[in-house]
């Protein structure tokens, strides 16, 4: 299997853009005729090279993003480490950012389970006695 075209490429960018909100208006966009832009689109978004491309771009977006927000989220992880350990913050600040610490961690707790009603225990008791032996 080959690569996309470049016009494949560029209905990919355009749909991408669009938020895959209007696949139509990409494929014109990226210019195929107007006419037939319902049909190409819907024909694109089955063909596998143009599949392959749409994953491959949608992950190099989403490394792009991460990259870019790397230092904010250290930033944050700062002030939400200072929140933790002000003691003059409210204690239901600090409790929230040290949850969330943990569930990010991992450490998420464990669900609550809650049961209505009665659980019932019958004790059946069928060991003969030392008094039954005939013996």
């Amino acid at each position: 299997m080959g690569e996309a075209t470049r016009q494949q490429k560029l209905f990919v960018d355009e749909y991408l853009k669009l938020r895959k909100s209007n696949a139509t208006q990409a494929a014109i966009n990226a210019g195929y005729s107007p006419r037939s832009a319902a049909s190409q689109a819907s024909q694109l978004l089955k063909n596998p090279k143009v599949m392959k491309y749409l994953d491959k771009r949608e992950s190099a977006i989403i490394q792009e993003l991460q990259q870019e927000f790397i230092f904010d989220a250290l930033e944050a992880r700062k002030i939400m480490y200072e929140i933790m350990k002000d003691p003059l913050a409210e204690h239901r600040d600090r409790i929230s950012v040290a949850k969330d610490f943990l569930d990010r961690a991992g450490f998420k707790p464990v669900d609550r389970v809650e049961h209505a009603g009665s659980i019932g225990v019958q004790i059946i008791d069928n060991i003969p006695d030392d008094d039954d032996d005939e013996g």
